[in-house]
């Protein structure tokens, strides 16, 4: 549902919250004396923001060990194929 201000919030059911839409929410105005937002829609926003923001910390994680892990072996494999120094220096006395 869009408006002049923003389109208003609605529980999506499955994607990942983007900066944009995060930008473009707007709430439910609520009715009778005490206007304001609907708490409710608040609350649901708060927990899907939480979640996809949990979701890319998790996946954030899991992206550093995997360099960590890629870096290390590239290391260990630079070592078994360096020539040691006395060897390399053997070699250029032939």
């Amino acid at each position: 549902m869009s408006g002049k201000h923003g389109t208003v919030f609605r529980v999506r059911s499955r994607g990942r919250l983007t900066p944009q839409a995060i930008r473009e929410v707007r709430f439910r105005r609520t009715a009778g004396f005490l206007q304001g937002v609907r708490a409710d829609d608040v609350h649901q926003f708060v927990d899907q923001v939480s979640e996809d923001v949990a979701s890319l910390y998790d996946e954030l994680a899991t992206v550093y060990a995997e360099n960590y892990r890629i870096k290390t072996a590239l290391r260990d494999w630079q070592s078994a194929q360096a020539v040691p120094s006395s060897a390399a220096h053997d070699q250029a006395d032939r």
